[in-house]
């Protein structure tokens, strides 16, 4: 069975490669509706078998594909939107757990659906209830134990349901629409890190949130709240928001068409890796109203590229040092024992 990445393992100084290779969905950033195409997807996820699943929002279904592929697989959803067990209206999350089951945040329908391998019909694992409020759900993600973490947007939220009853607790939010470490304002993505930490993409207040494990105050981890920009010290539609094993979490930055990385070192600044070029488009290099971001077991990074109804791979390059070439090599090291005292007499021969 899949089991997903969960702790991205990515060197402390890797680069990509800034051309995107277009490995679901048409590189002409045209939508469809077939099995080769997408309409506005809004969430990936990546196995350990390098599949990538998809939820394709505005087909009302989930695909999968497999590597090196032009044609997905359904694997939830019939492609109109509705609520019976077949049937999903929006989805905006997408996870698969350790049994391999499909988890879809079926956004609309306000309810979180799960379908087993092999099968259409979808199980619902929480549904808005007088004990679960599900309001707009905008991310879905799960983690080792396959307890889920949805940003319900609506109540500026992260709720977790755990896997064994489908009860949900609210973990951070809940205090208003605010600034505040508390408080979040239309919150999209969200992630667990290795650590337990909770990362939120606090799109209103335009910053990254960070929770430690049993704490709902929350510490400004990239942009400044409620100031747009497209510095690198600034986020415009922060929405998704992955951490890897340095703590290191990369942002897509929606509004300005890119994706940046931002070290442990919060106050510097991010790094921009990907879209770098300041303008929107459909080119390789480009990118437009991209919505979540994700890694494969290699490092690659996967960016669903919503706005262009494509999912775009850009290439982990390999690790080069950053020190300068030495002047001269050497060729020959002769030692030489001069006496019983230890004492030696080294000659070499170099080349330029």
């Amino acid at each position: 069975a899949p089991v997903g990445i969960y702790a991205l393992n990515v060197p402390t100084f890797a680069t990509w490669n800034s051309t995107g290779i277009t490995v679901a969905g048409n590189a002409n950033g045209t939508s469809g509706s077939d099995l080769e195409s997408l309409s506005s997807p809004t969430s990936i996820f990546i196995d350990n078998n390098n599949t990538l699943y998809i939820a394709d929002r505005d087909n009302n279904r989930a695909v999968k594909y497999f590597p090196n592929t032009t044609s997905g697989i359904l694997v939830a959803g019939n492609g109109t939107p509705g609520n019976t067990p077949f049937q999903l209206y929006a989805p905006k999350g997408v996870a698969v757990d350790q049994y391999g089951a499909v988890i879809v945040a079926d956004s609309s329908n306000y309810r979180i659906q799960s379908f087993s391998p092999g099968t259409v019909s979808g199980t619902t694992i929480a549904i808005n209830s007088s004990s679960n409020i599900l309001g707009v759900m905008r991310d879905l993600n799960i983690d080792v134990n396959n307890n889920i973490y949805v940003t319900d947007s609506s109540s500026n939220r992260v709720t977790e349901f755990f896997s064994f009853n489908g009860i949900g607790v609210p973990l951070v939010g809940s205090n208003g629409t605010g600034n505040g470490p508390t408080q979040l304002s239309s919150p999209y993505g969200n992630f667990v890190d290795a650590n337990s930490s909770l990362y939120v993409a606090d799109l209103g207040n335009q910053r990254i949130q960070k929770f430690l494990l049993g704490s709902n105050i929350g510490m400004t981890v990239a942009g400044v709240s409620n100031t747009p920009g497209s510095t690198l010290l600034l986020l415009n539609g922060p929405i998704s928001v992955p951490a890897d094993n340095n703590e290191y979490i990369y942002i897509v930055d929606s509004n300005n068409a890119r994706i940046m990385q931002w070290t442990t070192n919060y106050t510097a600044g991010g790094t921009c890796l990907i879209g770098c070029g300041g303008t929107r488009g459909s080119s390789p290099t480009q990118l437009y109203s991209p919505r979540d971001v994700k890694f494969d077991q290699y490092g690659n990074l996967y960016v669903c590229d919503q706005g262009n109804h494509r999912i775009q791979k850009f290439l982990i390059q390999p690790i080069t040092s950053t020190c300068p070439p030495p002047s001269k090599w050497i060729r020959a090291l002769t030692i030489t024992k001069l006496s019983s005292h230890h004492e030696y007499q080294y000659s070499k021969e170099t080349i330029e």
